[in-house]
């Protein structure tokens, strides 16, 4: 049995979950960013006081073994009345909060009623806010001001939380006995890295055993990552990791000449990243959706979603002939 470790956010991370938890002699584990604070789970968060729902929503629904109409009644979004905007499965899983008084415990019920084949663990139990700041002395506070903000203009100077958040032991014994940890991929500075800056997450991962293995973003962020390369990605997560990764996947499946031309109508030039890196822990392989991602009208953050996605069974497939 080995143990597979993933650390992201909630559509990344649904990617992959969504390829593996067939995968026979496999044991999934999902660790989850809790510094998401933008639309129905922002809303839910400042409203009732609960810890962010929307990603771990999408890491259960990736693991569920429940029926379509399950999954789809999860992932369903209001589109009239009050709850314009938000999900079923984020009210779903902040009253289960609610009920049981512990957001942790909350995921363990759902994850029990969605027969999820695997866990998914909060990265912390703490209220988490993330904030950048600027080599200029600007504050920016909050993820969804951060992902919607100009970062690289100035620069980072440091990403932190505001707040002591302290690494979830479960998700420390989860890294603890992983075989294999997968980072990302995922908004890089709103899904990835909040997990990594988690007090006591650089120590659990110095102390792991286990293969990171980096999947490269496909596109960059403009505001963020704008013209970075294979390269960029790797020295800076290696710097939050205080270690270097094992394997780097690189997507080298071209691009659509629609999707090209969407993204860069959407996003400008410099958002395709740039495969530089000469090593040998490199692995190139087709990687990439051919599917057109739409969203539904209901969802206030469909502008900012990327449509340009990893294929969740080629992504599998590279992971299981890396384990093999």
């Amino acid at each position: 049995m080995k143990n597979i470790v993933t650390v992201g956010g909630g559509t990344g991370s649904y990617t992959v979950l969504s390829g593996l938890k067939n995968l026979e002699d496999v044991s999934l584990t999902a660790l989850v960013s809790m510094a998401d604070d933008g639309g129905s789970t922002g809303v839910l968060r400042d409203e009732l006081g609960v810890l962010p729902p929307g990603d771990v929503r999408q890491c259960l629904v990736a693991l569920s073994e429940n029926s379509n109409v399950v999954r789809e009644l999860m992932n369903y979004r209001f589109s009239e009345g009050t709850l314009t905007g938000h999900s079923f499965g984020n009210i779903f899983l902040a009253t289960l909060e609610k009920v049981t008084g512990d957001f942790v415990k909350g995921v363990e019920v759902a994850s029990e009623i969605l027969k999820v084949k695997g866990n998914v663990v909060p990265v912390t139990k703490n209220k988490a806010q993330l904030s950048v700041l600027l080599s200029d002395g600007t504050l920016i506070e909050g993820e969804n001001k951060i992902n919607h903000s100009d970062l690289q203009s100035v620069g980072i100077k440091k990403v932190f939380y505001k707040n002591n958040v302290e690494l979830n032991e479960n998700a420390r014994l989860a890294i603890k006995n992983a075989d294999y940890i997968i980072l990302g991929p995922g908004n890089y500075y709103c899904s990835v890295i909040p997990n990594l800056i988690v007090n006591g997450f650089k120590e659990a991962i110095s102390e792991s055993k286990a293969q990171i293995i980096f999947p490269i973003n496909l596109t960059n962020k403009q505001g963020h990552t704008k013209d970075w390369k294979v390269s960029d990605y790797v020295r800076d997560i290696e710097s939050y990791l205080g270690k270097s990764v094992d394997i780097i996947l690189v997507n080298n499946e071209p691009l659509s000449a629609e999707q090209i031309k969407h993204y860069k109508l959407q996003e400008g030039d410099g958002v395709l990243v740039t495969d530089d890196l000469k090593n040998e822990k490199v692995i190139r392989e087709a990687l990439l959706s051919n599917s057109f991602i739409t969203y539904s009208k209901a969802d206030v953050l469909q502008n900012i979603r990327s449509f340009i996605r990893h294929d969740s069974e080629k992504l599998a497939q590279s992971i299981i002939n890396i384990i093999k």
